[in-house]
């Protein structure tokens, strides 16, 4: 009895199965961070950026119209297994805020960068800037405005606490770069009015009231229903330190809060290299902004654009679970690539 019980194994998962499955899953996202760094680093991420603005754009167009014409069927046809707020194609209106808090600050990088190359060649007499105005650069950066536009009034619509929030983090982390490295004065404030306009464009139509109303609400100061599902995932973490349960042992499916999850789900053994591989993501990011003195400008500001998204989806990765979704997993890895990625120098140096 006592050889038969020494010798009797049990997995380190109580679903063993699902842990598989979720360890194949961050496998293939490494792989295409992995793929999207290299391949950017050949080809660059102009396009990508660019066509993350076209869909953003119209993602946040199915949204916005979607809202008001909602009858619980997304798309008007397909009708949600569970409860929730649907906004656009998620089932989750937080999670539709995930997505827009990665792809909207690339876009305002790609705004960024258009405005810092377009406007070196410009006279700076009131003329020169007119005929610039009718050229076809300035009607591509008023599209990519308007695109960064929807796209941010869109994640303002959700009235997701989280996703404004850590929405406002990325701008401001987009126009400290701009004061930061922007060398010309009057470049620095037309970039700046930009982001402002873009900004206060989205919370402006949404409603200022309305937004404020939201934040002022009693379940924001008391975070709704997480600090239960934190007690929760803290218990877990408690009885199982070391190796964690496997996928999933909260007592809500998600703890809303991917950090504290890990932990109960994963353990030392998981939440250790988690660390240190957001560690090294940081240092092999400073390091390419150290890089970029010799790259050019665009793959600068869609660096600064990068990294300001993956700031905003970790800081709501706080209060929400959005990179439990596939598809935002999908994109965040897509994103690290382009924060990752061996810019070639370029004629458009920094200035």
């Amino acid at each position: 009895m006592f050889a038969s019980g020494v010798l009797a194994r049990h997995p380190l998962s109580i679903a063993p199965s699902a842990t598989v499955t979720g360890l194949a899953l961050a496998s293939s996202f490494t792989l295409l961070l992995a793929g999207s760094a290299r391949l950017f680093s050949v080809r660059g991420a102009r396009r990508f950026a660019t066509g993350v603005a076209m869909v953003g754009a119209l993602l946040a167009l199915d949204g916005i119209v979607q809202r008001p014409l909602f009858t619980g069927r997304i798309y008007g046809f397909w009708t949600p297994e569970g409860k929730g707020i649907p906004f656009g194609p998620f089932v989750n209106r937080n999670h539709f805020a995930g997505w827009m808090l990665m792809g909207l600050p690339l876009t305002l990088g790609l705004l960024c960068a258009g405005l810092a190359r377009e406007m070196r060649g410009v006279a700076p007499h009131w003329r020169a800037r007119v005929i610039w105005f009718s050229s076809p650069a300035a009607n591509r950066l008023l599209l990519l405005t308007a695109a960064a536009a929807l796209m941010a009034l869109s994640l303002v619509l959700t009235l997701s606490r989280s996703g404004i929030a850590a929405m406002s983090a990325a701008f401001a982390l987009t126009a400290f770069a701009v004061v930061r490295h922007q060398a010309s004065t009057r470049r620095r404030a037309v970039v700046l009015a930009c982001l402002a306009m873009v900004f206060v464009a989205a919370v402006g139509w949404a409603g200022v009231g309305v937004v404020m109303e939201r934040f002022a609400a009693p379940d924001w100061t008391e975070l709704g229903d997480r600090p239960r599902a934190w007690a929760d995932a803290r218990d877990v973490i408690a009885d199982f330190p070391l190796v964690g349960t496997g996928l999933p042992d909260v007592h809500y499916v998600e703890a809303h809060n991917d950090y504290i999850q890990l932990a109960a789900e994963g353990g030392l053994l998981v939440g250790v290299p988690a660390a240190c591989a957001i560690a090294l993501l940081i240092s092999a990011v400073r390091r390419r902004f150290a890089d970029d003195r010799d790259a050019s400008a665009t793959a600068y500001w869609l660096r600064v654009g990068a990294s300001a998204g993956l700031v905003a989806i970790a800081l709501q990765e706080m209060l929400d679970f959005s990179l439990q979704m596939p598809g935002n997993a999908a994109m965040f890895a897509a994103l690290c690539g382009v924060a990752l990625h061996r810019a070639p120098a370029r004629r458009d140096l920094l200035p």
